[in-house]
């Protein structure tokens, strides 16, 4: 027994050997979240002459967009006592004839457009529906859940989106589209 008892002490001191030394330099700044980019574009009018679409680059829009950026955009659908309402796209307008408010986007820009079967006048739609709309638009970068821990977020509520990615309003730029 006592012949194991001292390699054992041995190999135990070893392992809990400790050394001494100056600390090293720090290591590179790692990454601090996303960086969500929000802009507002007011004044959106649909009609024949546009082809019920609004079309602009992210150029126009002075935002950074990346070929790998996700894009969400909402509608200001209404304002209660003073707080905004906003949807998600696609958002229905009418949804017996399948007319909906949706959107897309290219790495360069990103279209609103009012979407319905062929068979469907779009010019019959109300004025409330295809003028002076106001659309919120966020850009995230498309890793931003591999980046962001915590509870998931729900996307079809803007302030849930704003509150997860720390989104500033004070921040937000307000562009025309006219």
């Amino acid at each position: 027994m006592k012949k194991l008892l001292i390699p054992f002490i041995l190999i135990t001191a070893a392992l809990f050997q400790s050394c001494r030394g100056p600390e090293g330099p720090a290591g590179p700044a790692g990454l601090d979240g996303p960086i969500g980019q929000t802009f507002e574009v007011e004044n959106v009018n649909f009609n024949t002459g546009n082809g019920f679409q609004y079309r602009t680059t992210f150029n126009n829009a002075n935002v950074d967009f990346l070929e790998s950026d996700v894009v969400l955009v909402y509608i200001l659908w209404d304002v209660d006592n003073g707080a905004p309402i906003w949807r998600l796209l696609p958002q229905p307008i009418d949804m017996p004839r399948g007319i909906i408010y949706n959107f897309d986007f290219t790495p360069s820009d990103f279209t609103i457009f009012i979407d319905a079967p062929t068979s469907v006048n779009l010019s019959t739609l109300s004025a409330d529906f295809t003028q002076n709309q106001t659309f919120r638009v966020v850009a995230l970068p498309s890793d931003f859940n591999s980046r962001k821990s915590g509870e998931p977020v729900d996307y079809k509520d803007y302030e849930a989106v704003k509150k997860h990615f720390n989104l500033d309003e004070s921040k937000i730029q307000t562009i025309s589209a006219n």
